[in-house]
């Protein structure tokens, strides 16, 4: 009990009424009964001149509105106190999960700093806060929100919200409050202890948290991996050191740490679900489930009950009790959608939905459901050749693309093809098995189009059947013909047909003079040098070529453009030259 011989009055003035409420309280505790507080909120009250021991003024911008609209004056003597978080609330905040990014929310730059700080400086520090006030934008999306009462501030797209209420005074300024009264024989550890009482019931509801947080961790993952919904792989699984397996790999692990949708294209075989799962498990979201869907594999009648799930009864043969969809069963990890080219023109607007709304409503039901989601998706189709014929949706395929990787194919990386063939027979075999110079030659020399699954499955073949159960030789190759004929029959096909040869050259030609390789100058100058396509013609066998890779079509400037693959197959072919030069062949006139 705090002994005052003549009782002191003080006159608050703070910027609302329940801060106005809070700091009230905490003073009436500190100082007792003993001290007679008047109080004001300029937001809802016209400030009155008394004549007390001692006026508080709660914060600088309150001092700045009283200095504004006359109330303060130079002969006026205050005191404009310094604020901490509030912990009576605190415990809200301990269960958000570690590593989650938080927007720190309040009114200034200074407070928002400061508050951020108050929460590392009691060991809170286990969430990544973001400072947001007026006139700064949130980059990116934010699962969670804290502020210090100024919920009104928090942008409404965020789902969870958590206000630890207006700041209490601190510790030095209470101080100086007592000082500035003139308090005798005042005990300090009235203002200390309540202080260190409640860093104490922090610190101990923080270990038990993290103790239930760890066992929850424990019984989710089980949980998830009975179900089969876990990620198998990490970046550590995708085996290769050539340099554009490694470019590759780098750019997927810093995508990893975003929270970004994602797309990932690249040939049949070249291990786009290994991107997935390692991207996955480089996020935020490792402990959460990660579920995977084919939609090559999945009927076009069976994709939206899948995905969305349904209500009971929503159609014939619907269990009794609904179903949770994909979506919902992925909340708070990851979905990989694989093979997204083959997903109807219907599924493409509601999968828009979902990306930009994070919401599905289930198939039959009536209410729209929250979903806490990050979407991977793949394909080894040219989605941009299919946007431009109309058979894809730009819109979902630019917010797919939002972050972007392209897995090489095992013939742009024939470096790495030794130290996958090790990788392989090491997996089928515990002991040492070595390879033969003369199969690793072979393997150089084969084109792999069916990438790292093929040379996979050719090696667990030849383990199967090797001769030398400690060395694996040119006899233990599927068949002696089997890479001379894959490669003569790849080398008739390899060239292209006439007329889109010498379109792709027309388009070299166009480019390298600055001009737009539309279909139009092609016909042009085709037709100029006697080769007679229409232009609808010419515009069939751009669409080829743009599906085969070997150019793109954009509405810019450049209009269709070769591709790295368009000019490899011209200097491969000796189709590149300084001036190319297009003849006419009337054995292909049409």
């Amino acid at each position: 009990m705090i002994i005052i011989e003549d009782k002191k009055t003080i006159c608050l003035y703070t910027g609302s009424n329940r801060t106005k409420l809070v700091l009230c309280k905490q003073l009436q505790e500190i100082l007792g009964n003993n001290t007679h507080i008047l109080s004001y909120a300029i937001d809802e009250e016209t400030p009155r001149h008394e004549d007390t021991d001692l006026t508080i003024l709660s914060s600088s911008s309150v001092e700045e509105e009283l200095i504004e609209c006359g109330f303060l004056n130079p002969d006026m003597t205050y005191f404009v106190c310094g604020r901490r978080i509030n912990f009576d609330n605190i415990e809200s905040i301990l269960r958000i999960p570690k590593g989650e990014v938080a927007l720190f929310v309040n009114d200034t730059k200074d407070t928002t700093m400061l508050c951020i700080q108050n929460l590392k400086d009691i060991g809170i520090d286990h969430i990544d806060c973001q400072p947001f006030y007026p006139g700064c934008e949130a980059a990116g999306d934010y699962n969670y929100a804290i502020t210090a009462g100024e919920m009104w501030l928090v942008p409404e797209n965020i789902n969870n919200k958590f206000d630890l209420g207006p700041r209490h005074i601190d510790i030095p300024s209470l101080l100086k409050i007592v000082d500035l009264l003139d308090i005798k024989e005042f005990d300090v550890g009235t203002i200390i202890k309540p202080y260190t009482d409640k860093i104490i019931d922090i610190s101990k509801k923080m270990v038990v948290i993290n103790t239930e947080a760890e066992g929850i961790r424990h019984l989710l993952k089980e949980k998830l991996e009975s179900k089969g919904y876990t990620a198998l792989y990490t970046f550590e699984s995708i085996k290769g050191n050539s340099p554009n397996l490694l470019e590759v790999k780098h750019k997927a692990q810093r995508l990893a740490n975003t929270d970004l949708t994602i797309l990932i294209e690249g040939e049949s075989g070249t291990g786009k679900e290994l991107f997935a799962s390692a991207i996955h498990n480089a996020s935020k979201r490792k402990n959460g489930p990660y579920l995977a869907v084919n939609f090559s594999a999945l009927p076009e009648e069976l994709v939206e009950s899948e995905l969305f799930g349904y209500e009971e009864g929503a159609f014939t043969g619907a269990k009794k009790g609904g179903k949770t969809g994909l979506f919902e069963q992925a909340d708070g990890g990851t979905i990989f959608l694989d093979e997204i080219g083959d997903i109807s023109p219907r599924m493409q607007t509601k999968l828009l939905r979902v990306l930009q709304e994070k919401e599905i409503m289930p198939v039959g039901g009536g209410s729209i459901k929250k979903v806490d989601i990050r979407v991977i998706a793949a394909t080894n189709k040219n989605l941009k050749f299919m946007v431009n014929q109309g058979t894809f949706r730009d819109d979902l395929y630019y917010r797919l693309k939002i972050g972007y990787v392209n897995v090489p194919s095992l013939r742009e990386r024939k470096e790495d093809i030794k130290c996958l063939m090790s990788y392989f027979v090491q997996k089928e075999e515990e002991t040492k098995v070595s390879i033969d110079k003369e199969v690793y030659d072979k393997f150089l020399k084969y084109d792999w189009r069916g990438n790292v699954r093929e040379l996979k499955n050719t090696i667990k073949y030849m383990m199967a059947i090797r001769e030398n159960p400690c060395r694996i030789t040119a006899i233990d190759l599927p068949d002696i013909h089997f890479f001379e004929e894959i490669s003569s029959e790849k080398e008739e096909e390899s060239r292209l047909d006439y007329h889109l040869e010498v379109i792709l050259q027309a388009i070299s030609e166009i480019n390298k003079k600055g001009l737009n390789a539309g279909r139009k100058i092609v016909t042009e100058l085709l037709n100029q040098r006697e080769i007679q396509l229409t232009e609808n013609q010419v515009r069939k066998r751009i669409d080829t070529l743009c599906q085969k890779g070997f150019v793109e079509v954009s509405k810019g400037k450049m209009g269709t453009t070769l591709t790295d693959k368009g000019r490899r197959y011209m200097n491969k072919n000796g189709m590149e030259s300084e001036q190319p030069e297009i003849k006419a062949n009337n054995n292909h006139q049409q």
